[in-house]
């Protein structure tokens, strides 16, 4: 019986790792793997906030005609002389409803610029064509309707306004040239 007994306790000391340095390890592996997991999350949403221009590179293949922006009967609207805000939201969209208030009340104050939302569900043409995978996603349109910057999430006045002023200093720079 003594030696089954001493069998078995040498046996399970095999399995423990020395001086628990394995343990340690993990520990370490798992706290380096959040904390880059959080900055990525990061880095991700600050970028998601601001407006930037449009990469026609995403859509090989596809002529730049395509890409260029959407016109009037696109949106059943007219475009704004000051520039065009075009929402895509969702009917499951939980931000879409802030980011509309935001965009209504800029143009309340701004004549020729205008919002117009549209439901991605019942534009899909116009969501695989400038490749929309997530909303809500915000268009600004040059008065031509070419796409001047895009957004998704959250959005505040401020950035809004300075997507709409950086438009509006281009607008005038082309018209002065």
């Amino acid at each position: 019986m003594a030696v089954h007994t001493s069998v078995v306790t040498g046996a399970l000391e095999s399995l423990t790792p020395a001086g628990g340095s394995g343990l340690a390890v993990r520990a370490v592996l798992i706290i380096v793997l959040l904390a880059a997991a959080s900055g990525l999350w990061w880095v991700a949403s600050r970028r998601a906030a601001y407006f930037r221009p449009p990469k026609n590179h995403l859509l090989p293949g596809r002529p730049p005609a395509l890409v260029a922006g959407l016109t009037s009967s696109d949106l059943s609207r007219e475009l704004g002389a000051g520039g065009t805000f075009v929402q895509f939201s969702s009917a499951t969209c939980a931000t879409c409803p802030q980011v509309r208030r935001v965009l209504a009340e800029l143009v309340a104050d701004r004549p020729g610029v205008v919002h117009v939302e549209l439901q991605s569900e019942d534009h899909m043409d116009l969501v695989r064509r400038f490749s929309i995978f997530r909303t809500p996603t915000v268009f600004l349109l040059h008065p031509d309707g070419a796409i001047h910057s895009r957004t998704s999430g959250p959005l505040t006045p401020a950035r809004a306004l300075a997507a709409l002023a950086q438009l509006s200093h281009q607008t005038t720079r082309s018209i002065d040239v």
